[in-house]
């Protein structure tokens, strides 16, 4: 009689269906991704917030600014650089944290697999522009608030001089409202670049560029007409002209010759031969100039101003997002 043997037979687990993408998925994965550019930034970021914040705090303390070791002008040198560091942050934040973003992607060919999955183009986005596009705006706020802080301790202290005039461009820049700002629109602008070039080396050049070209002509061009200029007048006498804006926190805009009027009266050097300041003056009533104007922008006009220009970059932002995301919706994957 044949023993028969019975082999077990071993039933396979049932076939598990692949769970859906999350959005903590999503960030998860944007931060391993990018978390050592993030963590270098913020490292970076925090030394200026804890140096500024210490400044402070020994001018609060003491009721000077002139420091035992740096002395009184190197302390006051030092909080001025400090004060222009934020010009570089939204370049950084355009051209190093989010023009690489989407070229390296297509360069890479790495979006192939990734928007293959079930992970469309729309979200796999999002989730990098939430995570990113918050830790750009939260350093921008951080520093500049730390920054804030140590202007007004140094010029409470300060009689004479007041080192840090608030139209001054890196003051006025360094509040929290437009460094949010520029942030929001320094990462917008390197993000549609690397959406439109696919290219990560003329995308980062060009938002390092863009960025400074835009903050530029707006500083230069719309910023001191938000609101038309005051005019003051005072007498022509040689010598004695005011430069309105160096005191009371005014913004002086332009200055020149006017006439009896008020207006605007071009001079070409007529004068230039004439003598003593008698003669010069007389020379100059003779060609219609009675007064000296200065058009300026009070103090009170700083805080409009600053939230002006912060909405200017937040709807450049907006509509730099928008074109990134549409850009990637319609382009073809392959």
């Amino acid at each position: 009689m044949t023993a028969t043997t019975t082999t077990p037979v071993t039933t396979a687990a049932p076939a598990r269906a692949r769970t859906h993408v999350g959005w903590a998925d999503l960030l998860w994965l944007t931060w391993r991704q990018h978390r050592w550019t993030v963590v270098g930034t913020a490292v970076a970021v925090g030394g200026v917030i804890a140096l500024a914040l210490g400044m402070a705090w020994h001018v609060d303390a003491t009721g000077t600014a002139d420091h035992r070791v740096l002395g009184e002008w190197r302390y006051l040198g030092l909080s001025q650089f400090l004060v222009n560091v934020p010009v570089l942050l939204g370049g950084l934040f355009a051209s190093f944290w989010a023009a690489p973003l989407l070229s390296r992607e297509y360069e890479q060919r790495t979006h192939l697999v990734v928007w293959s999955q079930d992970v469309t183009p729309i979200r796999w986005l999002t989730g990098k522009v939430v995570l990113l596009g918050a830790a750009a705006v939260a350093l921008a706020a951080g520093l500049s608030t730390a920054l804030v802080k140590m202007m007004n301790s140094v010029n409470a202290v300060r009689n004479e001089y007041v080192p840090f005039q608030p139209f001054g461009n890196a003051e006025f820049e360094a509040v929290p409202q437009v460094q949010v700002a520029y942030a929001a629109f320094g990462f917008a602008l390197g993000l549609a670049l690397s959406a439109v070039t696919r290219r990560t080396v003329p995308a980062m050049g060009l938002a390092l560029v863009g960025f400074y070209l835009v903050r530029g002509i707006v500083a230069a061009v719309w910023r001191p007409y938000f609101q038309t200029p005051l005019r003051s007048l005072e007498p022509y006498h040689v010598g004695s002209l005011s430069w309105v804006g160096d005191t009371d926190g005014r913004w002086r805009v332009e200055s020149g010759y006017a006439d009896a009027a008020g207006n605007e009266v071009r001079f070409t050097g007529e004068c230039s031969d004439v003598r003593s300041d008698a003669d010069i003056e007389q020379c100059m009533r003779d060609h219609g100039i009675v007064h000296w104007y200065t058009d300026y922008h009070p103090a009170e006009r700083l805080l409009p101003f600053q939230l002006f220009e912060t909405g200017i970059f937040l709807v450049l932002a907006a509509g730099l997002l928008a074109l990134a995301f549409v850009w990637v919706r319609r382009a073809r994957r392959v």
